[in-house]
């Protein structure tokens, strides 16, 4: 507990763990800003069925997976093989990073239309 409290005294790694914190925070806003607006545009494309619903929420459907794909595929953080030198371990971990993309974009995808589905029957309720 004293090696914690020593290490937490030093003004660098306090500055590192708060740029860490920092950045996920941020990550996380960023998604949660996302889904808010994509969920949006899903409850109006459920509530009014005009065709321009339908593109505003494709259309923001799509920045949300070009999002993912900037953090999961761009920007490969998650290794497959700690140092993909050859060729086929390139590709190998881009076809890892993509599959997470789309995953990502597949669970956003149903879970915002979860939630927009129980907001419409809950306002449908009144």
């Amino acid at each position: 507990m004293l090696n914690m409290l020593e290490k937490m005294s030093d003004k660098d790694l306090r500055a590192r763990i708060g740029a860490r914190i920092e950045t996920l925070t941020e990550e996380a806003f960023q998604l949660i800003r996302w889904a808010f607006i994509v969920g949006f545009a899903r409850y109006l494309s459920d509530s009014f069925p005009q065709r321009i619903f339908d593109l505003l929420y494709w259309g923001l459907a799509s920045l949300l997976f070009a999002y993912l794909v900037s953090r999961f595929l761009l920007r490969p953080e998650l290794r497959v093989m700690p140092n993909p030198g050859k060729r086929w371990q390139r590709i190998l971990q881009s076809i890892f990073n993509l599959m997470i993309c789309i995953l990502a974009f597949a669970l956003a995808l149903w879970g915002i239309g979860q939630l927009t589905g129980a907001i419409s029957q809950y306002r449908a309720s009144f």
